[in-house]
């Protein structure tokens, strides 16, 4: 199948189907907040905006890169986010590429974020859509990030069905320049099992699939079936 691979400075028209990869660390983040038990996740463009959004409405909690932040709830880190109790909040989430990679491509008519500890279900779901070629936005490095391209690459080979070893896509993805920043402490808001955390393969059994809502760009999971054989 014809998938196509670009970076955010490379979409120069809205694709019909988009699949956001962003592994360390947005769309893991993401996850983890699902699985925290976030019921919706709103991105935003900026910080500023992240925060209007949360002070606006009640109950509502922000995210960020980085270290730290006065008004900020959490920091772009599944490590140290999987202790957090999240049960029917809405998110908003602000990082460097991925959200700004997803915004990019919001008014297409089918968005899906990804990252390794979701490849599975999202290929699936891609099957359950009959969707065709993707346009798979590659969010780090300006489209060079090897792990998020590795992770494009193993959710497309899981798309034409088959046995798709994860082994080697995991591997470009831990040998990469993100995974050694990570590993070297050399990004803020940081946790020792970022890394691990990160290359997880299909750790949940849900896509996340990005919807406009009232303006906003909007995250939510969409649960998956069991891995059917052709995916094993």
């Amino acid at each position: 199948m014809d998938h196509h691979f670009v970076g955010i400075p490379e979409l120069t028209s809205v694709p019909r189907v988009a699949v956001v990869v962003d592994v360390m660390r947005a769309f893991t983040v993401a996850a983890w907040a699902f699985s925290r038990g976030v019921e919706r996740i709103v991105l935003a463009s900026t910080e500023s905006e992240a925060l209007a959004l949360k002070e606006s409405r009640s109950g509502w909690l922000a995210l960020k890169d980085g270290a730290p932040a006065a008004g900020f709830d959490a920091v772009n880190s599944p490590g140290l986010l999987r202790s957090c109790d999240f049960a029917g909040r809405t998110l908003v989430q602000k990082t460097t590429a991925g959200t700004v990679g997803a915004l990019a491509v919001a008014d297409a008519p089918l968005v899906l974020c990804a990252s390794f500890v979701v490849a599975g279900p999202t290929a699936r779901f891609l099957q359950s859509q009959d969707s065709g070629p993707v346009t798979f936005v590659v969010t780090g490095e300006g489209g060079q990030a090897d792990e998020d391209l590795a992770c494009a690459e193993y959710i497309g080979q899981c798309m034409a069905g088959g046995d798709v070893e994860a082994a080697p896509y995991l591997r470009r993805a831990r040998t990469s320049r993100a995974a050694a920043d990570l590993a070297g402490g050399l990004r803020s808001g940081y946790h020792p099992d970022d890394v691990d955390l990160c290359l997880e393969i299909d750790r949940f059994s849900f896509a996340m699939l990005a919807r406009q809502e009232e303006s906003l760009t909007v995250l939510r999971p969409v649960a998956m079936p069991d891995v059917p054989s052709t995916l094993r």
